[in-house]
Formats: structure tokens, C-alpha cells, sequence
């Protein structure tokens, strides 16, 4: 069943081609803020990394467990998309999951797919994610979208559970 549906119109396409060692999560903040992203979408994240952090389910027989960490360092290439929208809440899980949202930042919500020594993975972009570059001009490029019409906000819920002591995030899809 479909809860919310809500229309918008794409209003600016903009291509980042990030620097070896950059934090790919930082930089996607960043580009966020002084693009003045409210609400958009991660349309293309493609290249090379060096150190991969996600967060992803590490339990497999639980699956109302919080997520945990999967760090990864070596030669990997990734693949991924999501959206941005803006944090109302602070929602700070860091220690267990790698996920910390800040209220008033905007909120990337990534799925990052890596490939590390034959394996694929797949999670939450997270901090740490390291971009690597063979050549001395990185070719790791990225794509985000504005959007105009709708506007996506992470909220924090107010129930609080044994496993989600600090309550659940979750997303508020608006028209506008």
C-alpha cells in the first residue's frame, strides 16, 4: 500500500568530480549545503574507493535489529543513489550503526553498493567513505538533482524501543 504520493520537477542537474582521499559522504553534505539542496536526489555515485564504511544489517536471523558497521579497506569500486531532504530532528546512533543525522542538515539517505575482493556489499553510505584514484585527477564523479514540489524531511519518532532506545527514524514526504 502506498501511503504518500508527491510530484516534482527536477530544476538543476550538477556533476561533482571529487578529489583522492575525500570523504564521499562529507562531500555529498557539502555540495548539498552550498547548493542549497532542500530537497533532491543522489541520481549517480561512481568510482573507486579505498576505505568503504556502511552501514547495513549485520544480524541476519533478527530483522527488527538496528543495523551495524561494515568497514572495508583496499581496492573497491561502488555504485550508488538516494536522496536528500532535510533533518527536523538529531538523531544520533553512531556508536552502533555509524548513522548520525543532525537537525537542520540536510539528510542523505545512500545506498552504496561496493565491490571488495570479489564480494559485493550493499548499505548506508556512511562517514569514512574514502575515494581512491590512480590517476593524480580523480575521476569519481557524482550526480545530484534539485528538486521543486515536494519536500522529504527525516523526523525522529517518538516511540522508543529496547532496540531503538533513541527512537526511529523516519521520512515525511510532503506536496508543496
Amino acid at each position: 500500500m502506498v501511503d504518500v504520493i508527491a510530484h516534482a520537477k527536477v530544476t538543476d542537474v550538477i556533476y561533482a568530480q571529487l578529489s583522492t582521499d575525500a570523504d564521499l559522504y562529507k562531500e555529498i553534505m557539502e555540495i548539498a549545503k552550498r547548493e542549497n539542496i532542500k530537497t533532491g536526489l543522489v541520481l549517480s555515485v561512481v568510482g573507486g574507493l579505498r576505505a568503504a564504511r556502511l552501514s547495513m544489517p549485520v544480524k541476519a536471523t533478527d530483522p527488527d535489529s538496528p543495523p551495524g558497521v561494515l568497514e572495508l579497506k583496499g581496492m573497491m569500486e561502488c555504485s550508488g543513489f538516494g536522496h536528500i531532504g532535510h533533518n527536523l530532528d538529531t538523531y544520533d546512533s553512531a556508536k552502533t550503526s555509524g548513522i548520525y543525522y543532525k537537525e537542520g542538515e540536510p539528510h542523505l539517505h545512500v545506498h552504496l553498493t561496493v565491490t571488495h575482493a570479489g564480494t559485493c556489499y550493499m548499505g548506508h553510505l556512511i562517514e569514512g567513505t574514502i575515494v581512491r584514484s590512480l590517476h593524480p585527477k580523480s575521476h569519481f564523479t557524482i550526480t545530484l538533482a534539485k528538486t521543486e514540489g515536494a519536500e522529504l524531511f527525516m523526523r525522529v519518532s517518538k516511540e522508543r524501543t529496547e532496540k531503538y532506545p533513541r527512537g526511529i527514524p523516519t521520512h515525511d514526504l510532503q506536496q508543496v
